[in-house]
């Protein structure tokens, strides 16, 4: 006979946030609900299950608490439900996420101020909006059968779900509490376990044992408050990145104590997603400076400060600038070489260009005086020095005696 089984969890306080919805203000309560594959109170939640029935958790109402009538838990749509626990609620954009059901609950401001129920959780809304009060949980109430499980290792029955009837808020009901009420049953999600699927299949502690080990240990030792978080970013047989409140990476040792995990005292900070910067960077400045740090291998004990990178830009930007140097000292030298080859063969060919155009200017001057030679450069002074070989000079006005016989000089 199907019954009825309240999945809790705990709402993300900084998620929850105020729409305009149909021209009136809104509280959305944004949760995530029914994880797959999770043993509950002894029971198996397989995914195949919630996967076909997740659906009907939209559209349907949000009422404060789980509405019971005479101890026995009714639906939140029967006319009992709606007037004890009604405040203008209800579920929408259901969908999958991940490995669990995500949904919102969105409430009508107006409505709920109407309702004692509804002013108390807009009160515990304000008070979160300032970083004060509990949180707020939600809780999905799910109709379903328990079908006794065979030779499993870890839970009695397994669900067969049949419905979901609503998923409601919860503002008072204590975080560990799975107490039964009348024909039903409450379970927390928060404390879910996850199904160990390798067992019996594998020999010896696989991956996602370990994994899921040290994950438990985790949150006991550094997240056990409500509002705590930590999870595994990384893991080897000796080491384990934890990332808790905060965003803050820190990589700490561990050991396997008579079957417990048990973490080092202290942890030292990491770079997320930079490990692998960090060792090139390192790599590259022991190359050019081997006193700059020490050899490390461990990825979780190589972090850069600001100090260091900006030395390390120092170094490497002088150590390049040194080795272009060295290597352009060959090529220097001969552009050197030719640019002194070049000066002097200038040097020469202006020397003999200037003592040629002053033998020239002087045998002009011998023909037709200083004035004129000292008037001539470049081709009218060749033109004039080509023609002193065909013209007699010109030596003061007069003519020059050639040699040869004068027309005055012809006997009578």
């Amino acid at each position: 006979m199907p019954m009825q089984v309240n999945i809790r969890t705990q709402v993300n306080s900084k998620s929850i946030r105020r729409e305009q919805h149909n021209g009136r203000e809104h509280i959305v309560i944004p949760s995530y609900t029914m994880p797959f594959d999770v043993v509950m109170n002894g029971g198996l939640y397989p995914k195949d299950q919630i996967v076909a029935n997740y659906k009907k958790l939209e559209g349907t109402l949000a009422p404060l608490g789980h509405p019971t009538v005479n101890g026995a838990f009714v639906s939140a749509f029967s006319p009992e439900g709606i007037n004890l626990g009604h405040i203008g609620a209800w579920n929408r954009n259901t969908k999958l996420v991940g490995n669990r059901v995500y949904t919102e609950k969105w409430i009508d401001v107006e409505v709920a101020q109407n309702t004692d129920g509804g002013r108390r959780v807009i009160e515990r809304v304000e008070q979160l909006e300032k970083g004060e009060g509990e949180p707020v949980h939600t809780s999905v109430a799910v109709f379903l059968e328990r079908e006794p499980a065979v030779n499993a290792d870890g839970y009695e029955w397994t669900a067969k779900i049949h419905g979901i009837d609503h998923d409601a808020i919860l503002l008072d009901e204590p975080g560990a509490a799975t107490p039964e009420q009348g024909v039903g049953l409450m379970v927390n999600a928060d404390q879910a376990k996850p199904l160990h699927v390798n067992a019996g299949a594998l020999v010896g502690e696989s991956f996602r044992e370990r994994e899921n080990r040290i994950q438990a240990a985790a949150k006991t030792r550094f997240a056990p408050g409500a509002e705590d978080y930590v999870w595994v970013a990384d893991f080897t047989d000796t080491q384990v990145v934890l990332v808790r409140n905060g965003g803050v990476a820190e990589v700490y040792g561990y050991a396997i104590e008579g079957g417990k995990i048990v973490f080092d005292d202290v942890g030292s900070p990491v770079v997320r997603q930079e490990s692998w910067v960090a060792t090139v960077v390192n790599s590259v400045k022991r190359i050019f400076n081997h006193q700059a740090r020490p050899d490390n291998t461990l990825e979780g004990n190589m972090p850069l400060t600001a100090e260091e990178k900006a030395e390390l830009t120092t170094d490497i930007s002088k150590a390049v600038a040194a080795n272009v140097a060295e290597q352009l000292k060959p090529l220097t030298a001969k552009v050197e070489g030719l640019e002194t080859n070049q000066k002097s063969l200038s040097d020469a060919l202006t020397a003999n260009a200037k003592a040629e155009e002053a033998e020239k200017k002087k045998a002009v001057a011998a023909a037709h005086g200083d004035i004129v030679a000292n008037a001539l450069h470049g081709e009218p002074l060749d033109a004039m020095f080509k023609a002193l070989g065909t013209a007699a000079p010109i030596t003061n006005g007069q003519v020059a005696d050639s040699g040869k016989p004068r027309f005055d000089d012809v006997p009578e």
